[in-house]
């Protein structure tokens, strides 16, 4: 048998190890080479085409002359006791063989060949490692949470902030069960602007329209500041009271967790002498400025903390400045452009609803929260005021906390 035939026959039978069984391609006769050229340059004996067709049929281990590189991403097992080739030619594969243990390019190669940049003529360029996909799945948010409760004070509201401070304490207690290291921040907004009441300006121990509220409170600038956080609830059905925070903020943070219940409920508390701008208190909430150092809301939004808001009215809105679409782009905004960084649950009338609670009665102008809603889609919900209970709405929200928490990027 000649000693090309010979060569074949190895080839064939060990498509990454023939070189060491059986004389090298260049230690056969110079003439024997040819000068076609296949996979972009790799140059084959011109007198063994079956060799040729092995290659494409394989994908496997590539011959060449002198400096020849050889490249391959086949996998293979190897046996324990073979030893790494000492042949001149270098490797950049993830090829691990299955021959005897006289294969000398047995075991598995990680090798970066220090040939990667240069080839031979007539060579397969070297392309290097290959990517490997990423450095894994999203940080997450790791249970970092901002709540921000945008409610309206609306004299209209008093019910619906009775059964969104009766759903608080089942929310939170779902995310606690989600998040085994729950970090909560959590602020309620001033929707109005304005603290004083203008009938009860300048009273002295009480004001005769509105009994409850403080004449003699010792106010701060931010208690009147619209997207400030409430610390101080005034007028009728509030708490007409500071509330204490252990923050030393104008939000509750976790080391309130021994009565976080109580907390909520006296920053929620708004009271109906207010207003319902709910969306352009929102997003004057979440603005650099008011949440740089020295504002009103200075610490509340954390780079690595998923942002959650709530926004209830009982109307659809249509004093806020601005339109549903700038809504959307201040939230998306306030998290460094990341949509997936907001969540967002509206309850609000459905009156624009035929089969919607609150009685189909169409307003004859855009529900401008609907509408936000939808712009904020995958990551919303819009739930109707008049539902009995907005534990369902809340449910489903800390569902999607939970979700878009394991996609959260960090800025």
């Amino acid at each position: 048998m000649s000693p090309l035939t010979r060569h074949r026959f190895f080839f064939l039978a060990f498509p990454c190890g023939w070189r060491e069984l059986r004389p090298s391609w260049r230690e056969l006769q110079p003439e024997r080479r040819c000068q076609r050229e296949v996979f972009g340059g790799q140059r084959y004996a011109s007198g063994v085409r079956r060799l040729a067709l092995a290659s494409f049929m394989f994908a496997a281990c590539n011959g060449g002359g002198s400096g020849m590189t050889v490249f391959s991403t086949s996998i293979t097992t190897a046996p324990p006791e073979s030893t790494a080739s000492t042949s001149g030619e270098t490797a950049g594969s993830t090829t691990t063989s299955s021959a005897s243990g006289e294969d000398s390019t047995a075991g598995v190669s990680t090798a970066s060949s220090t040939s990667s940049s240069s080839t031979s003529s007539g060579g397969i360029r070297d392309v290097g490692m290959v990517p490997d996909g990423g450095d894994g799945p999203p940080p997450g948010c790791k249970g970092k949470v901002d709540l921000l409760f945008t409610i309206s004070s609306a004299k209209t509201m008093e019910g619906q902030q009775a059964k969104l401070k009766a759903s608080f304490p089942g929310f939170v207690a779902t995310l606690e069960n989600e998040f085994a290291d729950f970090d909560y921040h959590i602020l309620s907004t001033n929707t109005f602007g304005s603290w004083v009441l203008p009938w009860c300006e300048g009273c002295g121990d009480v004001c005769a329209q509105t009994p409850e509220y403080p004449c003699t409170a010792t106010l701060e600038p931010c208690d009147s500041v619209q997207g400030a956080g409430v610390t101080f609830p005034r007028g009728d059905n509030a708490t007409n009271q500071r509330c204490d925070l252990t923050s030393g903020r104008r939000y509750i943070d976790t080391g309130q967790s021994s009565d976080l219940e109580h907390a909520f409920t006296c920053v929620a508390s708004l009271g109906t002498n207010g207003a319902d701008q709910v969306a352009e208190a929102t997003v004057k909430a979440v603005a650099d400025a008011i949440n740089a150092p020295g504002g009103c809301n200075e610490g509340f939004l954390r780079p690595d903390a998923l942002l959650v808001v709530v926004a209830i009215q009982d109307t659809g809105d249509q004093f806020s400045d601005g339109t549903a679409k700038d809504w959307r782009d201040a939230l998306i905004d306030a998290k460094g452009g990341e949509a997936d960084a907001v969540v967002l649950l509206v309850i609000s009338t459905d009156v624009d609803d035929p089969a919607g609670l609150c009685g189909y009665d169409p307003p004859g102008v855009e529900h401008k929260l609907r509408t936000w809603t939808e712009l904020m889609q995958p990551n919303a919900r819009f739930g109707s005021i008049c539902a009995g209970s907005y534990t369902d709405y809340f449910e489903a929200v800390a569902k999607m906390i939970k979700s878009q928490c394991e996609v959260f990027v960090p800025q």
